[in-house]
């Protein structure tokens, strides 16, 4: 089996088989082992099991004197991964706080952070550009979104990944599914891992109101997802009749207080297109980005799902009024909401839901599609990156060493403190959505074309959505010139880098 993407709670229960269980791949690539959703974690699985460590590939143990390791955090809706400075009995901050206190021990570093927090999320990168020009070395890794890290790639002020030493992406607590995506052939400028748990909340998913599902018969969805029958064209066939004006006003259009079978997110459009296994772009084999977007199968895809989502007797699309984004999340707690659409990072807002409630991935286009892809949302995304600082060859050490050490702690601290808040009682609410996390994790997909705003396709089909228009060949024409011309800059920026 090949190293799949971030490292499922299924692995603690099988560490001792380590080499049984993961092959390191010659190009860093990964494609998931099983389309169905993986067994749900072991709740027996004992102290002594998940304390087994694999070897971390770090050789030695340095002293850096003290050294402050300063790490750039941007953005406007993302997961600090280092907000644990102190121990406070949460469990996420007690994780982060016990990774970043052993890592700062062992090798004598002190790890600092800097937020910039940001409502937009698209210039993340102008603070660590003037670092770099100015030569200042001001900070050892930048934490930045999707956005800002492609960006940072075009402005040429990262470090290729690849050529940073003590950093060895093949291992598993990097996610081989982001360092496959995201290389241009030999050269890889962004990653995330165990080190994060932003890649798991920007990931898309639905959620589905148990109660409602009961009352409105629907079949045992957990099982539609096992058996590839998670579609489209099911999810259609299961909205039918839920509208209720509920608070009688008579309005029935996007009305934020009425029930009805789906709440969506605008950003999903560009979930659904990845769901269906097409890409906005993607690296081709001479390591160059290229457009893919529009096929037949783009048209059917988007016209299929517009079939139900651009019905306002079926969907509820709560931003056309200026509603917040929590008033999806509002709808699903309060039963009035069959399914919501948006990303995983919800799912701590619904811990004190009084109704059951289940998680599923995206749906496929087709029952013949062979698996599942869940991307990862641009706006939510936050990203792993090295600015190509004035360092000599020691300094990069360094850096590569701590972010090295700190992604291997997370193994053992990170993963698991997410893993007992989302699938022990807290948040998900049964085995099968505990299976179908694991699912969603071990089918990860990353689209370039989305975070690098190619054609500005990205908004294109968020505003076919708002605007409840079908016209996809339209709007793919008149991005087209924007996207060729984006592209080249792109490649040409890539291929000036050594």
């Amino acid at each position: 089996m090949k190293i799949f993407a971030k490292t499922t709670a299924a692995l603690f229960a099988a560490l001792l088989t380590f080499s049984a269980i993961f092959t390191a791949c010659a190009d860093g690539g990964a494609t998931p082992a099983d389309t169905t959703a993986a067994a749900a974690p072991d709740a027996a699985t004992t102290e002594a099991e998940v304390s087994t460590r694999l070897e971390s590939g770090l050789v030695g143990q340095p002293d850096y004197g003290g050294y402050d390791y300063n790490i750039y955090l941007h953005g406007a809706h993302w997961v600090n991964d280092f907000k644990g400075e102190e121990q406070n009995g949460e469990v996420i901050n007690d994780a982060q706080y016990e990774r970043t206190a052993k890592v700062e021990e062992l090798y004598n570093v002190k790890i600092s952070y800097k937020e910039f927090f940001s409502v937009d999320n698209r210039g993340g990168q102008q603070n660590v550009l003037k670092s770099v020009a100015a030569g200042s070395n001001d900070y050892d890794i930048a934490v930045m979104s999707g956005y800002s890290c492609c960006n940072a790639v075009t402005s040429n002020i990262l470090r290729n990944l690849n050529t940073v030493p003590n950093l060895e992406l093949s291992m598993p607590w990097w996610d081989q599914y982001a360092n496959s995506d995201f290389a241009f052939g030999d050269k890889l400028f962004m990653t995330t891992g165990d080190i994060s748990t932003a890649d798991n909340a920007s990931t898309y998913c639905i959620y589905f109101n148990k109660k409602m599902a009961e009352n409105f018969g629907l079949p045992n969805l957990y099982e539609k997802v096992d058996t590839m029958q998670w579609t489209i064209d099911n999810l259609k066939s299961y909205t039918v009749g839920v509208y209720e004006d509920t608070d009688g006003d008579g309005s029935g259009e996007n009305d934020k207080d009425d029930t009805y079978a789906i709440y969506i997110w605008d950003d999903i459009m560009m979930g659904i297109v990845n769901a269906s296994g097409i890409k906005c772009c993607e690296v081709n084999a001479d390591g160059h980005i290229e457009l893919t977007l529009y096929s037949d199968r783009f048209v059917s895809v988007f016209e299929q799902f517009a079939s139900f989502a651009f019905d306002k007797s079926i969907t509820c699309a709560y931003q056309r009024n200026g509603y917040d984004a929590d008033y999806g999340q509002i709808a699903l707690r309060e039963d009035r909401a069959l399914f919501l659409l948006q990303h995983l990072g919800t799912i701590t807002t619904l811990r004190e839901m009084d109704t059951d409630f289940g998680v599923l991935p995206l749906p496929l286009f087709s029952e013949d599609q062979e698996r599942y892809y869940n991307s990862s949302a641009s706006w939510t995304s936050a990203f792993y990156t090295i600015p190509n600082n004035a360092f000599d060859d020691e300094g990069f050490a360094r850096t590569g060493y701590i972010l090295q050490a700190l992604a291997y702690e997370s193994l053992y601290t990170l993963t698991p403190a997410y893993y007992e808040i989302t699938l022990k009682g807290k948040t998900t609410r049964d085995e099968e959505s505990s299976a179908m996390l694991d699912l969603i994790f071990s089918t990860r997909s990353y689209d370039y074309g989305w975070y690098f705003e190619i054609g500005g396709y990205n908004e294109g089909i968020m505003n076919l959505l708002r605007s409840y228009s079908t016209n996809v060949a339209s709007m793919y024409e008149k991005g087209l010139k924007k996207a060729e011309k984006l592209l080249d800059k792109i490649n040409a920026a890539v291929d000036e880098i050594g």
